[in-house]
């Protein structure tokens, strides 16, 4: 067949193009970003060894299959030194990985997808880190690779707050600003429970608070307690009011019981040494552990500084009588205080006021001095019901339900099913959304859709720590042979952690160099201490110390047998002391020993002088009635010997006795006590 010219001169214009292409298929291929960095690797480990065989570089692609995970990883085709110490100073993507993360976690096995996402087959930059328009798990860059922990190391809710997942700082503050905020008093996340109280009670709200201030505080709660859990709400000043008619109106509880004749103190008795005494006592009691006041004390319980302003004070009185009578399920302890320690204490507190306070609402309109009406209190009533005021209150008469979508899986969204509203020159994706979601969530208010979710005042660290947990929470489980609990919630140690991390304990004692001041340290009382007289103590405490060696008295926290036996186990377990106790004695205790070490007592040493026996003696140091009841005698013993060594500037001097007057003198502290003990067992 003879070509035609046309066919000649298509031929004569194709081939050349054909040639063009598949030389430029040709170059291409060979000039791969992976193949370049092949190659540049190559020669920074000639430069760093010497060697050179490695100029060249090995360029190839390195592949690992990770049949039980599901995952194809090629991240360290181009990632070739992060398994190498010695490229430590280099830039990316040669840097050897941060930390000793690959010590326990080596490549060949975990790979790098499974932590830090992407997409482990891609050969590009872009593509590889995830960064495609149809693909949901771009690259989590820095602290946010934490998110992944979780999958193989679950952080449970049911350990205490302030625990930390090894290795995951940022990862483990998200998990506890997440519950510290009761944000599933809103959303519902599967294996976890919403606590029973958060906030406190409002049923009865009425006889507590002035509406002057409540309505001030539902407007804006950290301009009345800056660094409050509350948050804003953003609401209208007629939200404001109708919400206020409600709660004050306490489902139709909306009378005050009057306080007891004699019991709030007038004009007279409120002032000068009354509220001076009241100040005394606030700081030398403890009450400072929990509470502050005008920026100094304890977070655990609410501050104090707007006491004047807020309460009322008939409420405030039998609030420090018995909490527990208020408020059954009142964190507050009993601090056994008399009628005119709560007289003078109230005087104190209710003269605290902040610039401003007390004075009337600067709110307009319904809740702020017009009379409430059935209408305003039903507004209220839905106001609060819609805004999810119920998953941190208890509210007489409303029942709780969950007000926003759940979260389960939230970590695995696609960027197609987030809602941005109205906001633009960002680059949406889902750790934005996250981010602007906790940080400021008004912004995705629009025309047409009121964002509910309030604004808690995060500031950027704790907004990156909250969305790095709430990254973690998705549904891609990793197979059993890659999952390993760090944390056991059964343990002794969270267990006890969570016990005085819910009581407040190291608000007032030490542990582990931890703690206030307040009271005695702890870390060596399961040493000290017999485990029988303490669960007792901690059921039902009284004064040990007599004034002039500390003011503060242990209050009464009505601690359940459960949290007693913790309590015990635990400080036993940081002393390492054998738990339940062996009280089997060394050695016979002879009666003529027991006189001779009663004369030595009380003649030769002196000790009555300093410490009470039976009601008498003096009150420099601890009263031994029941000495023998309460302390080891190896702990005795250490203590006659030289008490500077265990408690450096103690007041007690240090003795030189014979042999026989240490045995004696250590055989009669162990005769005193009669104290009837209640059996205690390991807790479950």
């Amino acid at each position: 067949m003879k070509l035609r010219t046309v066919h000649l001169i298509s031929i004569a214009v194709l081939c050349p193009l054909l040639l063009a292409v598949t030389l430029w298929a040709l170059y291409t291929e060979y000039d791969r970003p992976w193949m370049h960095y092949g190659r540049e690797f190559g020669e920074i480990e000639y430069k760093l060894t010497g060697n050179a065989a490695v100029r060249s570089g090995d360029v190839k692609i390195r592949q690992l299959w990770l049949r039980q995970l599901g995952i194809t990883d090629r991240c360290m085709t181009c990632h070739r030194g992060a398994d190498r110490p010695r490229f430590i100073r280099q830039a990316q993507p040669f840097r050897t990985h941060s930390g000793d993360y690959l010590e326990k976690h080596p490549v060949e096995r975990f790979g790098c997808v499974v932590c830090h996402e992407g997409q482990g087959p891609a050969l590009t930059v872009e593509a590889a880190h995830g960064v495609e328009k149809n693909w949901s798990w771009p690259l989590l860059r820095g602290k946010f690779a934490e998110a992944r922990c979780s999958r193989c190391h679950f952080m449970s809710p049911a350990l205490p707050l302030g625990t930390e997942l090894p290795g995951a700082a940022e990862f483990s503050y998200g998990w506890r600003l997440f519950r510290e905020y009761n944000c599933i008093g809103c959303h519902k996340l599967s294996g976890y429970r919403r606590p029973e109280h958060i906030g406190p009670p409002l049923t009865s709200i009425g006889g507590k608070v002035r509406k002057s201030w409540l309505i001030r505080w539902l407007k804006d709660p950290r301009a009345c307690l800056p660094g409050t859990k509350m948050p804003a709400f953003r609401l209208s000043d007629e939200e404001a009011g109708y919400i206020a008619d409600y709660l004050m109106a306490g489902g139709g509880t909306t009378r005050q019981a009057p306080a007891q004749a004699g019991d709030v103190p007038d004009k007279t008795t409120a002032t000068g040494a009354v509220v001076r005494r009241g100040a005394f006592l606030l700081g030398s009691l403890g009450c400072t552990g929990c509470h502050a006041v005008n920026g100094r004390g304890g977070t655990f319980a609410p501050d104090l500084s707007d006491t004047g302003g807020k309460l009322r004070p008939g409420w405030l009185l039998k609030w420090l009588k018995r909490p527990r009578a208020v408020n059954p399920a009142a964190r507050m302890p009993d601090l056994m205080l008399t009628r005119r320690e709560v007289q003078a204490l109230s005087a104190y507190l209710m003269s605290l006021k902040r610039p401003g306070s007390g004075t009337a609402s600067p709110v307009a309109g319904p809740g702020n001095g017009e009379k409430a009406t059935r209408g305003n209190i039903e507004k209220g009533r839905r106001l609060v019901r819609d805004l999810g005021c119920r998953g941190c209150h208890e509210i007489g008469g409303l029942r709780f339900q969950y007000i926003a979508p759940p979260l389960d899986n939230i970590g695995d969204k696609r960027t197609d099913e987030l809602f941005f509203g109205n906001i633009s020159g960002i680059e949406k994706n889902l750790i934005t959304w996250l981010k602007i979601k906790v940080e400021a969530p008004g912004r995705f208010s629009t025309d047409k859709v009121k964002a509910v979710m309030p604004d808690y005042g995060f500031n950027d660290r704790q907004a990156r720590a909250l969305v790095t947990f709430l990254l973690g929470i998705g549904d891609r489980p990793v197979p059993p042979p890659y999952r390993k609990t760090l944390l056991a919630p059964g343990s002794i140690e969270m267990r006890g952690r969570a016990v005085f991390e819910k009581y407040n304990c190291t608000g007032c004692h030490r542990l582990g160099g931890k703690g206030g001041g307040i009271a005695p340290e702890l870390d060596g009382e399961a040493e000290k201490a017999r485990p029988e007289w303490l669960f007792n103590f901690l059921k039902r405490p009284h004064k040990i110390r007599p004034s002039p060696i500390l003011m503060a008295r242990m209050p009464d926290f009505g601690l359940p047998d459960r949290d007693a036996s913790t309590i015990v186990e635990y400080l036993s377990h940081v002393a390492g002391e054998p738990f339940p106790f062996d009280f089997k004695p060394k050695r016979e205790i002879r009666a003529e020993d027991v006189r001779d070490g009663e004369k030595l007592y009380r003649e030769v040493f002196g000790c009555i002088a300093c410490h009470s026996l039976n009601g008498s003696g003096g009150q420099i140091g601890p009263d031994h009635t029941d000495l023998a009841s309460r302390l080891k005698r190896p702990w005795v013993e250490k203590w006659l010997n030289n008490p500077l060594s265990v408690s450096p500037g103690v007041r007690m001097p240090v003795f030189k006795f014979r042999d026989w007057e240490f045995e004696a003198l250590t055989d009669y502290l162990m005769t005193l006590g009669q104290y009837r003990f209640v059996e205690i067992k390991k807790a479950d």
